[in-house]
């Protein structure tokens, strides 16, 4: 990890985990489509229906991780923090990919796509969901209207983006990493209280899945703490065995369904408990991925992990908008040529993901880099 300059640290296990994230994602929404083509699809296996989530959650750790420690590096390094060129450097790295997808979203894509129902969702209030794009808003727009089909994955961006407007303000007045830890956990308390209660409640009638979306700051703290544990910990934890903290998570996920059947929950279990869990999860993997001499640091640094961990935020925007533009012909392709369902399933997956390959690799170095070129200009300088 590179520590001079508190906008250029950099932590060589990570890249890997990124793409993995944008991974678990797109084999989520591939089978998802699938399912909702009606073709042959795994989306009732648990762990890929539900991978999307997990791939989500493990973005929000990375971010809260990355943007926590590089805030508390910056403060350190420069006696304080630039809350100015904090906000520039996000704008340069986030904004031209998410207005990019949402102007396609709504005035381009729509009209390459002829689905059934499909124009009567994206015309639902559509300049209220167009507004709250526009101002970072899309978790919000997915709980009051119908999401807008090709835009979807936009949501967690909007969250990334709301946690960020408040987040340096927060560490700017509280600054000392014990503090730190003892806000966060008392946040991540006091939300899986609330939860627990409406749960209890048995309000039938919200929209758990879309509510919670908007609420999704269980990871994003967990990430946080990570960060300002390693940080008053001088960069780095040492557990007497790394692994058992591994395995420990990985048993939480596997009872987690077992509870579920038992207990035969009518209101969602797993928005409602799971994501503090998941969080933690990711946090015990993100920890040992950042251990140089772990096992996962040498499989998430490798170079071909990097590389697509490098291109992760453009196959994550591009290719749900890919994958709907395929599957809505995996019917005419298995017609007109003879294939199976699921030949022509299989093909449009395979063809669709090189797709939002290729697109993401357009993206990052024909747009991104550019923009990210520009972020030299905005990092704090260190004291002298």
């Amino acid at each position: 990890m590179s520590r001079a300059n508190p906008g250029r640290l950099y932590f060589p296990g990570l890249n890997g985990l990124r793409f993995a994230a944008a991974a678990l994602v797109m084999v989520s929404h591939i089978e998802q489509l699938k399912k909702d083509e009606n073709l042959a699809n795994l989306d009732a296996v648990t762990w890929i229906g539900k991978s999307g989530d997990y791939g989500v959650s493990l973005f929000f750790v990375l971010s809260g991780f990355l943007i926590t420690f590089l805030l508390l590096q910056e403060d350190k390094v420069t006696g304080d923090i630039n809350i100015r060129k904090f906000y520039t450097r996000r704008i340069l790295r986030i904004w031209p990919l998410y207005y990019l997808i949402v102007l396609l979203g709504f005035f381009v894509l729509p009209y390459c796509v002829q689905a059934s129902g499909l124009e009567n969702v994206l015309k639902t209030a559509y300049w209220q969901k167009f507004l709250l794009f526009l101002f970072f808003l899309p978790n919000l727009a997915m709980v009051a209207f119908p999401q807008v089909p090709f835009t979807a994955q936009a949501w967690s961006i909007g969250t990334e983006e709301q946690f960020y407007l408040i987040w340096p303000w927060i560490i700017l007045m509280v600054k000392i990493p014990q503090k730190l830890i003892t806000l966060l956990l008392c946040i991540l308390t006091g939300l899986l209280a609330i939860r627990i209660v409406v749960w209890l409640l048995h309000i039938e009638t919200l929209p758990y899945e879309t509510m919670y979306k908007f609420t999704r700051i269980d990871s994003l703290c967990a990430g946080s703490i990570l960060a300002a544990v390693r940080f008053k910990a001088g960069y780095r934890i040492r557990f007497p065995d790394k692994l058992m903290g591994v395995l420990l998570a990985i048993s939480i996920l596997l009872v987690l369904p077992a509870i579920k059947l038992i207990f035969n929950a009518r209101l969602p279990y797993f928005v409602c408990c799971f994501y503090p869990l998941i969080g933690l999860f990711w946090v015990s993997i993100v920890n040992s991925s950042l251990q140089e001499k772990s096992f996962l640091f040498k499989i998430f640094n490798n170079t071909i992990l990097r590389f697509f961990g490098k291109i992760s935020y453009g196959l994550y925007i591009f290719h749900w908008p890919v994958y709907m533009l395929f599957e809505s012909k995996t019917p005419s392709w298995s017609n007109l040529y003879g294939l199976s369902s699921f030949t022509a399933s299989l093909l449009a997956a395979f063809v669709s993901t090189a797709l939002s390959v290729i697109l993401a690799l357009i993206s990052y170095y024909c747009i991104e880099i550019h923009f990210l070129k520009l972020k030299r200009f905005f990092i704090s300088e260190q004291r002298p």
